[in-house]
């Protein structure tokens, strides 16, 4: 490779004179000095020549070692690569037992959370079994004999039980003595005493009974009264009755009435206590019911009593409403007037609504269909009494029921207070008199009445009902003016709101109709040439066609020509358009006197009838207390 090299070399640098001999044929013939100079300068390309393969054959050796070192690091690179590779499979067999570590924590974690979480619910398990028992040992410890004195007074006041001590098929004394070891058991349980009461009216002992009695209402004067009360009406004395059902009321807060006053009302009402029972009752409700006075004519306002909702609010929302497509015309003619023509409207509508409503709920009437009742509601309040569970009692029960929830769930104690709460009656809710009376009149599902107590519900709050129409009625005829005032196209009437003032919509309409023709009259009048017009067009349309038409040319040129025509067009239009604009202003006043009449005629009608329904709809407050008159006469 360095002989071709070197060749190649000679061959590329001979002077240029020698080839040219060679080339041309001729004898080189030259002169010793040129001949050595011609020596020399080939010895010297031949020792550079010479070096440079001794370079290149040097590059050569070290390209060799070059690549037997290049040949080392292939080497290790392919042991690397295998590290790297093996590295690699371990790695992943790492991640793998980590990841199959994580999911065993993970699984132990569980575990163990869902161990300490069952271990707690068997912990609440095991404390709610251990105080249940406790409890139901202290309940039969205390509470007990109060099972046996509730089954002796059940047996007491049942009519058979008279009957056989009547007929001598009992011994008053075993009776006696049956009552008496009840008292000295349970000497703080108030149906002790009042058994003892009634065994001693078998025997007539009338001064031990007084002292049982004392005893009775001592301990819970409002159960001994009610207890007392529906025994002598199982026994057939509604005077004592009567006079017992009045101390238990007089016992009671009006603010606080429990569930069993709605089976007593159901009991006084139907005179299963008798007519003195019912003549208490209604004078008691009747001293419990406040006096409602004062109204606001703010009808968004709103008041409530007593926790429930007011009886005027309640009355208010029966009234009339007027929909927007009715009276129409006499809402655009009145103007700002018509909101409070509507208020008061409204206000006047409520007593015949009041009267309907009543109507629908009592058909038979206010008082309805005297009878007395089959004493069903008697019966099932003295076994609501007596089955009562007293405070103590009641609060040692909850605690067991909510126990027994807790065993019931497993331990989890928020689904056994759902489960408890859930199970909770609403008799534990009391309610209040108005409350009551206001959901027996006009949320009749929401209470469980009967027709009779619903219409001794209704006497008792008549009084604040009638109070209340006539308060109505007054501020809507405070709110209905003598006289309203009617305006159409520009022009007004004034009408009377007093159905018996006849209004003759001839003589209005023929006004109205007047005063449109002369207001059309006078326009049509004021339609005349406009003059400064006529020469502003005129000297516009001069100005351009002598001044400036002449000078332009192209598009220019047929833009002014235009304009000039306008104004003569304008001109022309000013002068002998005025009796097509008299014409178009007659036109337009014609179809405003069309509609203007039409409008007023529609307006006088609608009037008529809205002040109509007014009057009569206040006229309603003389039926609504015809209606409710007996109520005002006991």
């Amino acid at each position: 490779m360095a002989e071709i090299a070197q060749e190649r070399f000679k061959t590329s640098h001979l002077p240029t004179a020698c080839s040219d001999s060679i080339d041309n044929g001729s004898p080189v013939t030259a002169r010793g000095d040129d001949l050595g100079d011609i020596m020399e300068d080939r010895l010297e390309p031949d020792s550079a020549l010479h070096q440079l393969g001794e370079r290149l054959e040097g590059v050569e050796r070290g390209q060799g070692r070059h690549e037997e070192t290049l040949d080392g690091f292939r080497d290790g690179l392919r042991g690397v690569r295998a590290d790297v590779v093996r590295l690699s499979g371990e790695v992943t067999n790492v991640r793998q037992e980590i990841a199959g570590l994580e999911s065993t924590v993970t699984d132990t974690r569980q575990t163990l959370d869902t161990f300490i979480e069952q271990y707690g619910r068997d912990r609440e398990v095991s404390k709610a079994q251990a105080e249940l028992s406790r409890l139901t040992t202290e309940w039969h410890a205390n509470f007990a004999q109060r099972k046996q004195t509730r089954a002796l007074a059940r047996g007491l006041v049942h009519t058979l039980t008279t009957q056989a001590v009547y007929r001598n098929m009992v011994n008053t004394a075993t009776v006696r003595a049956c009552s008496e070891e009840r008292l000295l058991l349970e000497p703080t349980y108030w149906l002790a005493p009042a058994t003892l009461a009634v065994a001693a009216n078998f025997r007539d002992e009338a001064e031990q009974a007084e002292r049982a009695q004392s005893h009775a209402l001592i301990l819970d004067a409002a159960k001994a009264n009610l207890f007392l009360s529906l025994t002598y009406s199982r026994l057939g004395d509604e005077a004592k009755a009567g006079a017992w059902i009045d101390l238990y009321l007089q016992s009671l807060d009006p603010d606080e009435l429990g569930q069993d006053f709605l089976v007593v009302l159901d009991a006084i009402a139907s005179r299963e206590l008798g007519e003195e029972a019912l003549g208490y009752a209604r004078q008691t409700m009747a001293g419990w019911n406040p006096d409602s006075s004062g109204y606001s004519l703010d009808t968004h306002k709103t008041s409530n009593a007593h926790d429930g909702t007011s009886l005027k609010s309640r009355m208010l929302s029966l009234r009339r409403r007027i929909s927007e497509k009715r009276h129409t015309d006499l809402r655009e003619t009145c103007g700002n007037q018509w909101e409070a023509l509507q208020v008061g409207w409204e206000l006047a509508t409520v007593s015949g609504e009041t009267l309907a409503y009543l109507r629908r709920m009592f058909p038979d009437g206010a008082e309805g269909i005297a009878s007395v009742g089959t004493g069903r509601h008697v019966e099932s309040a003295l076994e609501r009494l007596i089955d009562q569970l007293e405070p103590d009692e009641a609060d040692m029960r909850e605690k067991m029921r909510r126990l027994e929830r807790v065993i019931e769930h497993g331990g989890d104690l928020k689904a056994a207070d759902r489960a408890h709460e859930v199970s909770l009656t609403p008799d534990a809710t009391p309610v209040s008199l108005m409350t009551l009376l206001d959901q027996a009149i006009f949320e009749p599902d929401e209470v469980r009445l009967g027709q009779p107590a619903r219409r001794m519900a209704l006497h008792a709050i008549w009084p604040a009902l009638e109070s209340a129409a006539q308060r109505f009625v007054a501020l809507s005829r405070q709110g209905l003016p003598h006289h309203i005032t009617l305006r159409v196209a520009g022009w007004s009437c004034t009408v009377a709101t007093d159905p018996r003032i006849a209004v003759e919509p001839g003589p209005l309409i023929e006004e109205l109709a007047t005063h449109i023709e002369q207001e059309t009259r006078v326009q049509s009048e004021a339609v005349v040439r406009r003059w400064p017009r006529v020469i502003l067009a005129l000297v516009i349309g001069i100005l351009t066609g002598v001044l400036v038409v002449p000078f332009v040319d192209g598009m220019s040129r047929w833009i002014y020509l235009l304009l000039a025509f306008g104004m003569f067009t304008w001109m022309i239009w000013e002068i002998w358009s005025v009796p097509l604009r008299k014409k178009h202003v007659r036109d337009q006043g014609n179809r405003l006197r069309n509609d203007a009449v039409t409008t007023l005629s529609r307006a006088l009608r609608q009037s008529e009838d809205f002040f109509e329904d007014w009057h009569e709809g206040m006229g309603k407050l003389t039926s609504l207390i015809q209606w409710g008159g007996q109520f005002q006469q006991k």
